[in-house]
């Protein structure tokens, strides 16, 4: 192994079943075996239910799993994740290292964690309910220590925008092109116990007492009441490392909480604090439903839209802590467009997070961020095409 702490080659220090190494995406592969040196920029292919292990001078460790494909860019310090699943563990001592994957661009500097990058159902004019092979979602996972970086998400109108990421212990971030990246706590003792990136593996993971610590403090979180599900995954189970695509498309659809009405359209605002924050629509006519105006009958009396449930954050709507808004417009509503937002009305804490999910005609739109007192989100829009 070179002695200098740099990513210019990597060894294969552990294979199972179909390992193979190109000079680029478009070359002949060729078998690999244990031991070999893999260059920077080459490809490394795993076939199904197949393994490998690799480790770089630095001591950095990437572990793929089945039907993988990996590469890396030395000069940028760069691990790259085309397909399939990838484990990195990085030592705290050596200097940091990108992940990208879809896109999801982070930097590590001492920690351990996965990335899968796997097709979405349904995605294409087929929609028969197999991938395309095009749409990819991107899930992300900390087993210990900490990532920044962002990730580049469209809206329902094109626009693309860049979101800030910062996952520690126990955080998994769903990433897909059609949707903004979304947050949640996974089952990381469970992880642990059965990925086959972990138990898969002759050798312990260089950071493991540090793993260990992780999954001995999420343990007592969780005790103590600190660990939650979120609205896509109430069950509290983990979100496993090759995620299937019926997981994906429950991922990319989620559910409304059983709180207030549904109607046409639906705005539903979820937080987890006893902030006081107020769900807002403006409609097409500027007419603005919120807890100042609770209803307002509009489109020459064809059409209602109403704040059907209100919180002020000393309410637990749902066990064990959420709270819930609630706006629905129910009628023939005007053609146009209709803007929900949220507004942080007052809090004694530095920020509060939040989850905004608006549905109209099939469509789900989500939104999640934080909000210091006094602050507004950005918009979800909803544009009503005129009637026949």
């Amino acid at each position: 192994m070179a002695s200098g702490a740099d990513l210019s080659q990597a060894r294969l220090i552990q294979k199972r079943n179909v390992v193979t190494l190109a000079p680029n995406l478009t070359s002949e592969a060729r078998p690999a075996v244990e031991g070999a040196l893999i260059q920077a920029d080459n490809v490394v292919r795993t076939g199904t239910d197949s393994l490998a292990g690799l480790e770089f001078s630095d001591l950095t460790q990437a572990r793929l799993g089945s039907n993988a494909l990996f590469s890396w860019d030395a000069r940028a310090r760069a691990l790259k994740v085309k397909q399939g699943a990838v484990l990195f563990s990085k030592p705290p001592n050596s200097g940091p290292v990108q992940i990208e994957a879809g896109p999801v661009s982070c930097a590590i500097k001492g920690s351990t964690g996965f990335v899968s990058v796997v097709p979405i159902k349904g995605k294409g004019k087929a929609a028969n309910g197999r991938s395309n092979g095009r749409e990819m979602a991107t899930i992300l996972g900390m087993l210990e220590g900490k990532l920044q970086g962002s990730i580049r998400w469209k809206d329902s109108a094109n626009r693309e925008h860049t979101t800030p990421l910062n996952l520690g212990p126990g955080d998994i971030l769903v990433a897909r092109p059609d949707i903004i990246p979304r947050v949640a706590q996974f089952d990381l003792p469970r992880f642990v116990r059965s990925s086959p990136l972990i138990k898969g593996f002759s050798q312990p993971l260089r950071n493991k007492a540090a793993i260990n610590k992780a999954v001995a403090s999420y343990k007592a979180d969780k005790a103590s009441g600190f660990v939650e599900s979120t609205p896509w995954d109430r069950t509290g189970t983990s979100i496993p490392i090759e995620v299937s695509v019926a997981q994906l498309t429950a991922l990319g659809a989620p559910e409304f909480l059983n709180v207030g009405g549904t109607g046409v359209i639906r705005g539903q605002l979820v937080w987890r604090t006893d902030a006081d924050l107020d769900l807002y629509l403006t409609l097409p006519n500027g007419q603005q439903i919120s807890f100042r105006n609770v209803s307002v009958t509009f489109n020459n009396g064809m059409a209602t839209a109403t704040l059907d449930h209100q919180n002020l954050g000393n309410t637990i709507d749902v066990q064990p802590n959420i709270r819930v808004e609630n706006i629905v417009v129910t009628g023939v509503p005007l053609s146009g467009l209709y803007n929900f937002f949220v507004n942080n009305f007052g809090t004694q804490n530095s920020s509060d997070p939040f989850t905004l999910t608006v549905n109209y005609n099939g469509k789900t739109q989500v939104i999640t961020g934080n909000l210091g007192n006094g602050a507004t989100s950005e918009p979800v829009i909803v544009k009503v095409p005129p009637g026949p």
